[in-house]
């Protein structure tokens, strides 16, 4: 699975991993080796990030070679790509059922009963869920996780109450209609 940046991911995750579908290698952009949002196709039929590709292919411009493929070292005649739309359709499936699945998988793991360390990777896997797509932050209100993961502030653990505050600021970030809450918990986790 694609690594977190959240930098408290316990080494132990297969909890996490049951029932959710493993990346395929074609979801994954050869150059950036995440997995794709806009997956574009070379003339050679490679298929990259698009964002990287542009990048690549500027790389080439700025050090006078040809336009190539980074993978195959092939020289292109054109820089011109064309998207991927099944393949984008079918990683936003899979993000979706995946995304679904780690909220279910959340939902029975946020009980103050639970494991200090399954409750701190169900927050973390809700915030990695909400930063992917913004949609999924009205996922997770409709879904009554938001008041699960309240119900974590009553924890006597200092650091899950932390990782609570940071998921609910987390889940009203960037939404008009929340600017109230996210400057309320910007300014809890502040204190």
């Amino acid at each position: 699975m694609v690594g977190s940046s959240d930098g408290d991911q316990s080494d132990d995750s297969s909890h996490f991993e049951r029932g959710v579908d493993h990346i395929y290698e074609a979801f994954i952009c050869p150059l950036t080796k995440e997995v794709m949002h806009d997956p574009v196709t070379l003339e050679n039929g490679r298929t990259f990030e698009r964002e990287a590709i542009e990048k690549w292919f500027k790389e080439c411009r700025d050090s006078g070679r040809p336009p190539s493929c980074p993978l195959t070292s092939q020289e292109l005649t054109s820089t011109d790509v064309s998207a991927s739309i099944a393949l984008r359709n079918t990683i936003e499936e899979w993000r979706s059922r995946n995304d679904a699945a780690k909220l279910d998988i959340a939902r029975q793991s946020l009980f103050l009963g639970n494991a200090e360390t399954d409750i701190l990777q169900a927050l973390m896997h809700v915030r990695q869920i909400c930063r992917t797509i913004r949609s999924n932050r009205h996922g997770v209100r409709n879904s009554q996780l938001i008041h699960m993961i309240i119900d974590m502030l009553k924890s006597t653990s200092h650091r899950v109450r932390y990782k609570a505050l940071q998921t609910l600021q987390v889940v009203v970030e960037g939404d008009d209609e929340s600017k109230v809450e996210s400057d309320f918990f910007s300014s809890l986790l502040n204190i």
